[in-house]
């Protein structure tokens, strides 16, 4: 038996249109975003500013030092927390920003410290990982300056 050319392009047709279909489904659903992380990554921001804020408002006076240190030690506790509730990029990122924080927060701040630097850049990448997780992030800017006695 045989079957006119018209069929048989006809099966191929909806053969190949049936592949594409699956195959479109399996790969979107595969990189769309979750959205998983949304409260990991604003408690990450509003953390970040709040460390920021401090280290932008300095001490204030010489007596302010010892409350000044124990705060800014506190945001950063509460900013190296977080990698342990978040998933996917934006934990691997949070650990990365985590594990490059110095023990004396004053470093960050101070121009041309490597640690600052990867202060602005380790929070680029998380805030850059949450986005790719469909939550849009702001982060205030680390300002950093030379101490001088």
């Amino acid at each position: 038996m045989t079957y006119p050319k018209s069929r048989f392009t006809a099966l191929v047709a909806g053969a190949a249109a049936a592949v594409a279909i699956v195959t479109g489904c399996s790969s979107s659903d595969e990189t769309a975003s979750t959205g998983e992380n949304t409260d990991v990554c604003t408690t990450f921001a509003a953390d970040h500013n709040a460390f920021v804020a401090l280290v932008a408002a300095g001490p204030g006076t010489a007596e302010n030092i010892d409350k000044w240190t124990s705060d800014k030690q506190a945001a950063v506790d509460k900013l190296t927390a977080l990698s342990g509730t978040a998933s996917g990029d934006v934990a691997t990122s949070l650990t990365t920003f985590a594990d490059a924080l110095p023990a004396d927060t004053l470093e960050l701040s101070t121009t041309d410290s490597e640690s600052g630097k990867a202060f602005v850049d380790n929070a680029a990448a998380v805030a850059s990982a949450c986005e790719a997780d469909a939550t849009t992030i702001t982060l205030d800017e680390l300002p950093r300056s030379t101490f001088t006695n």
